[in-house]
């Protein structure tokens, strides 16, 4: 007679449910746990022996962006009595909190803690649990997936109406075999993200298809150009692997050869590929923020063509946080090299529209992923020395590098050699002069056709200016931030004789911004980014 599941399940404290906007999505990823997140070592009793997959932080990162994410695991071992149900309980909660310091919040965690002979409700492939859950929350399980590196995990969600997409780690390989056809199979947890979040993404954003990314990804192959979304600014890549290709790039922008290139990766294999050495504080930085705004500086593997990196022994390597730049990136199957999609020094695109009008035919393509979420280049460290070096302030605020690494040190000052991009005194600049505002000026001076570019309001009066652009009404600088080039460009377009701009709070993204604010504007305007002591 089949037993009766009475739901037996650990918990996780901190789930949210998943916004894009203000859309709430009814989507989940299901995950099994032992050989997809961590390596499978058996009947795990003490979270001593839980060794996270390198990939899975950044990929469940990735998904939490579109999908509730919950883990479903059979543990037998507590029928066949080598596991209490305690010992699963403080596995799963070690799980939960790990990822929860990465800021991935998991909705809940269930097990099975019968043997398969017992016939119960609730073992794998029978969908108790992705039912339990689809009743709980709203969740529709057309637009979910189960990822996992067993036949019982895709074949659970068969059962379930949902989507299942298989992972040959854990064991994965050994029962690739029993698989029926048709199943999705990738290598492992983060292709899965990006096969997922993909779909999220096209389907929220209406930009794209997964046409547009398969020829993106074949001009790639191929030795052409493509300008691609991120969630900082739209890039302009060439196959890294391919020095002629990336001679195209440098073409294409009028980009000093002498400029050095970040290399975009879709996994950490693949960024492990490209670096001589990958420290353990490059790792924790990976944990922290990939995919994410930031660039890492490493020593470059001899695998790296000398052009990419501008003959420098290191190169700087970065996870863009966009599905549609990740599943170009994975459909080519080689590092993508490239700088930002405009004219070298001018303007950063965060639009395709921005890219068409700036490099024009420049480009093989360009593949349309929306507007740019961050809206600022990513913040790059320096990993290559005794010390973390800041050398661009960006997207990931400098603050929370330091939680990380502890403090880092202020870029050296090499003009004439950058050791990475944006490093140069003059960039990010529009074609009309860039001016910050004098204090007290509350009006545009006498006989002058001006713009002003302000935070949230116009400090004092803003009388006489032809144009004026806020960033952040309400004074949010991630919004100030995502707005920032393309306000520049608006006023840029209006032929004015002089834009002027109002700094933004010296905290968190605002030194990016005032970093680009500077390095936009006419000699001598503005401070930089320090990396170490910042002003209040």
């Amino acid at each position: 007679m089949p037993v009766r599941c009475e739901g037996r399940h650990s918990r996780t404290s901190g789930g949210g449910e998943s916004e894009v906007g203000s859309v709430t999505l009814k989507r989940a990823i299901f995950l099994d746990r032992d050989g997809t997140l961590i390596e499978d070592r058996g009947h795990l009793r003490d979270p001593s022996g839980v060794v996270f997959f390198r990939d899975a932080v950044p990929a469940l990162r990735l998904l939490n962006r579109y999908y509730d994410l919950f883990v479903v695991t059979n543990q037998p071992g507590i029928a066949e009595g080598v596991l209490r149900t305690s010992d699963v309980e403080k596995v799963n909660r070690y799980v939960a909190g790990r990822l929860a310091d990465a800021g991935v919040k998991i909705k809940e965690m269930y097990f099975c803690p019968h043997a398969r002979s017992e016939g119960c409700e609730c073992i794998k492939p029978k969908p108790y649990y992705l039912r339990l859950a689809a009743a709980k929350y709203g969740i529709e399980m057309s637009g979910s997936f189960f990822i996992g590196d067993h036949p019982h995990d895709v074949e659970t969600a068969r059962n379930a109406g949902a989507r299942g997409i298989y992972v040959l780690t854990g064991h994965g390989e050994k029962h690739r075999g029993e698989l029926p056809p048709g199943v999705t199979v990738v290598k492992g947890i983060l292709e899965a993200a990006v096969l997922a979040a993909k779909e999220a993404s096209l389907r929220d954003t209406a930009c794209g298809s997964d046409k547009d990314i398969e020829r993106a990804a074949a001009i790639l192959r191929d030795g052409g150009i493509v300008a691609f979304p991120t969630e900082t600014v739209y890039g302009l890549g060439a196959d890294a692997f391919n020095p002629r290709a990336v001679a195209r790039v440098f073409e294409a922008k009028r980009r000093p050869l002498f400029d050095p290139l970040i290399v975009h990766v879709a996994t950490t294999e693949m960024a492990g590929a490209l670096a001589a050495e990958f420290p353990d504080a490059a790792w924790k930085l990976v944990e922290s923020f990939w995919p994410g705004p930031l660039t890492l500086v490493l020593p470059k593997s001899a695998r790296v063509p000398d052009i990419v990196t501008a003959g420098l022994p290191t190169v700087a390597l970065r996870m863009p946080d966009h599905p549609i730049a990740l599943a170009m990136i994975v459909a080519a199957g080689v590092p993508v090299a490239a700088p930002s999609a405009n004219p070298f020094g001018r303007l950063s695109p965060t639009t395709a529209d921005h890219v068409r009008v700036e490099i024009g035919s420049g480009a093989d393509m360009v593949l349309d992923g929306g507007r740019c979420r961050v809206g600022i280049e990513s913040s790059i460290v320096s990993l290559a020395g005794d010390r973390p070096v800041l050398l661009r302030c960006g997207g990931v605020p400098a603050e929370e590098i330091e939680k990380v690494t502890g403090p880092v040190e202020p870029a050296p000052d090499a003009p004439g050699r950058p050791q990475a991009p944006g490093m140069l005194a003059r960039h990010y600049a529009p074609r009309t002069p860039l001016e910050r505002r004098p204090p007290g000026m509350s009006s545009a001076p006498p006989g002058t056709r001006a713009g002003l570019l302000s935070f949230d309001l116009p400090a004092g009066r803003a009388d006489g200016f032809a144009a004026v652009e806020i960033l952040s009404p309400s004074g949010d600088l991630r919004e100030a931030a995502a707005n920032l080039f393309a306000a520049l460009r608006r006023l840029d377009s209006l032929s004015l004789d002089v834009i002027f701009f109002d700094p933004v709070p010296e905290r968190g993204l605002g030194a990016a911004i005032n970093d680009r604010l500077a390095k936009a504007s006419r000699p001598g305007d503005a401070a930089t980014c320090d990396g170490g002591a910042r002003p209040g």
